[in-house]
């Protein structure tokens, strides 16, 4: 209970503009243009007509901080204008299975349990010492080379220094 001079009015007032504020960064933050999404498939293409780094994000349906990431770091505005501009982005479902060929190899699913399984191509790019685990970070440089992985949930912020600093190297 609130005691002194405080009236509902005021007290109710004051939650809205707090929660009011709390929310209008997050719509400042989130990006009216679209993230443009590849897949595999089309790279060879997409390097004959420019070479870029290739940025992956390898995730699995059931994998609630993958989720998160497509919810709040891959809607971030300075994000988005990163992957658009100087990679070609690829969503990949690591439990994806259809096959994929990728850099002249086919790759496919492998079961591990009745109903679960991973995809070769995830594990062969999102291993690290020889551990798969989502969400998974990776950019590839235009020669199909790992040149950084990341197994953990990625901020906006975290996420937009890594595509930065990619393309300077």
């Amino acid at each position: 209970m609130i005691k002194g001079n405080f009236s509902w009015g005021l007290y109710l007032l004051v939650c809205l503009m707090v929660s009011g504020g709390c929310a209008s960064p997050q719509k400042q933050l989130t990006s009216a243009v679209p993230l443009q999404q590849y897949e595999f498939p089309d790279l060879k293409e997409l390097m004959a007509q420019q070479e870029r780094p290739i940025a992956i994000f390898i995730e699995a349906e059931w994998c609630k901080f993958c989720r998160n990431m497509e919810q709040t770091t891959l809607k971030n505005k300075r994000v988005i204008n990163w992957l658009n501009d100087a990679y070609y982005f690829i969503s990949f479902d690591g439990e994806h299975k259809e096959e994929v060929v990728f850099n002249e190899h086919v790759f496919g699913y492998q079961p591990t349990g009745r109903n679960t399984g991973i995809h070769d191509l995830a594990k062969a790019l999102g291993s690290i010492d020889g551990e798969l685990t989502f969400p998974a970070f990776v950019i590839l440089n235009p020669k199909y080379e790992i040149v950084f992985q990341y197994n953990a949930f990625l901020t906006a912020r975290a996420m937009a220094d890594i595509l930065e600093k990619g393309v300077r190297n």
